[in-house]
């Protein structure tokens, strides 16, 4: 509500623009950690996620790194 009053209406794209980019690369540092946890058999015992589940969990966090690194890469080459 501040930036529109402060700034206009036109100033809350640019600041949904910053938080869709911050939760994006805050994305990673959630999704590793639990793919992780629910893979081990010490801390899930029987509801250990499959293998299925497991390669399924893994490459979704890694196109998601992978994404990221892209964005990461063409902002500092300044595309």
């Amino acid at each position: 509500m501040a930036t529109v009053i402060l700034f206009g209406e036109r100033a809350t794209t640019n600041l949904l623009v910053l938080s869709q980019v911050v939760q994006s690369l805050q994305l990673p540092f959630a999704v590793i950690p639990l793919v992780w946890f629910c893979g081990r058999r010490g801390l899930m015992g029987e509801l250990r996620a499959p293998l299925a589940l497991q390669a399924a969990g893994w490459l979704s966090a890694s196109v998601i790194v992978l994404i990221n690194l892209s964005l990461l890469r063409a902002v500092l080459r300044g595309a």
